[in-house]
């Protein structure tokens, strides 16, 4: 009887002390923010600094501010992982998921390969912008590697990284090798996988172990002055662009040349790989026929200069994304970025290659 008593209470203690488990936060400035060219001393969290470039949009200057593709890498002893962050209250788009909008996606480190292990979710209620969530519990013992996604579409204000108390963190460097620039649409932003780790930016990365920085801007890619004066300045290895999505069929037969010519000029030597929007049939068959149209005119001029210029390709791909690849007619969804990436990923490996950029 005594035996079973002191069974009871050791198991009471445990629970006790497991209920009352205590956790610390790290800011996660101190663990480093990846994904940047250059980080500015705006925030931590913009993807770059607008103002010494005029002319952007209200809706430019917010994208700007969002931290789509940025990422924290980190190892940590704790059995659990958590996070406490707060967001912008911009309103929540019907055609994306909640978390790939203000949530965080976690991945693990497992056998050489980042693996999925779970998300930091928020409420549907627009209103909220404080969160704090478990998002991984249970973890075997031992030191862990972490990889975390930060939302595409708002301006993170705080985020702190929660472990248990007694265990240690770090930050590590990010685990992918140069920096190639993704200049594009909403596509590129990230529109509308259902996570961050699912874009196909995120999936390049991964998959290739190479740092692509999104800096898609939804409805926004035009080629504008702006864009390009800010471009002709960014350090990156190799440049790759989702340029034919929102410019009109006239804009891209006034800016498409300069554009490309003065990215030559300013980036000599490095590749500039243009991507042809992925092409989905409409049955409204004007929308169809100025999806035609404007495709066509990008691949005629861009036969041309990819003849004028050795480092600059297309790359075109029929039929890309395919039946039921898409959320709302227009986005990818998680099957659309699988295509996507499935039959672009070996033709921009192979061009990066030839420049010598290679994954870790």
């Amino acid at each position: 009887m005594r035996g079973v008593v002191l069974t009871v209470i050791a198991l009471i203690a445990t629970l006790s002390a497991f209920a009352k488990t205590e956790l610390k936060w790290v800011d996660a400035t101190e663990l480093g923010i990846h994904g940047h060219t250059k980080q500015t001393d705006k925030s931590p969290y913009y993807r770059f600094d607008h103002t010494p470039y005029e002319g952007f949009s209200k809706g430019i200057i917010k994208h700007s501010k969002e931290s789509a593709g940025l990422y924290i890498t980190f190892k940590t002893n704790s059995p659990q992982v958590s996070a406490s962050w707060e967001t912008s209250s911009n309103s929540m788009l019907d055609n994306m998921s909640g978390i790939i909008q203000r949530g965080l996606d976690l991945y693990i480190k497992q056998n050489g390969k980042w693996e999925f292990v779970g998300v930091g979710r928020v409420p549907v209620n627009a209103k909220v912008t404080k969160y704090k969530r478990c998002i991984i519990k249970n973890l075997p013992n031992g030191e862990n590697e972490f990889l975390l996604y930060l939302p595409i579409w708002c301006e993170i204000k705080r985020l702190e990284i929660g472990v248990n108390a007694d265990a240690e963190i770090q930050g590590l460097p990010s685990p992918f090798r140069h920096k190639v620039v993704v200049f594009g649409s909403s596509i590129t932003h990230g529109a509308s996988a259902s996570r961050a780790g699912l874009t196909y930016t995120a999936l390049l990365s991964r998959n290739l172990g190479i740092d692509f920085v999104n800096f898609g801007f939804s409805g926004s890619c035009k080629m504008q002055p702006q864009f390009l004066e800010f471009l002709k300045g960014v350090e990156a290895d190799a440049f790759l662009f989702d340029a034919f999505s929102n410019p009109t069929t006239d804009q891209i037969k006034e800016r498409l040349n300069n554009f490309v010519d003065e990215m030559v000029k300013s980036h000599p030597g490095k590749p500039l790989i243009f991507l042809m929007t992925p092409f989905i049939d409409s049955i409204n068959s004007r929308v169809y026929k100025t999806r035609i149209t404007r495709r066509d005119t990008a691949a005629e001029m861009m036969k041309a200069l990819s003849k004028k210029h050795k480092d600059v390709y297309l790359l075109d791909v029929k039929d890309v994304l395919g039946k039921e690849s898409t959320i709302d007619g227009t986005h990818p969804n998680d099957l659309g970025f699988y295509r996507f990436v499935n039959a672009y990923q070996t033709k921009i490996a192979k061009i990066l290659k030839k420049y010598g950029i290679k994954g870790k």
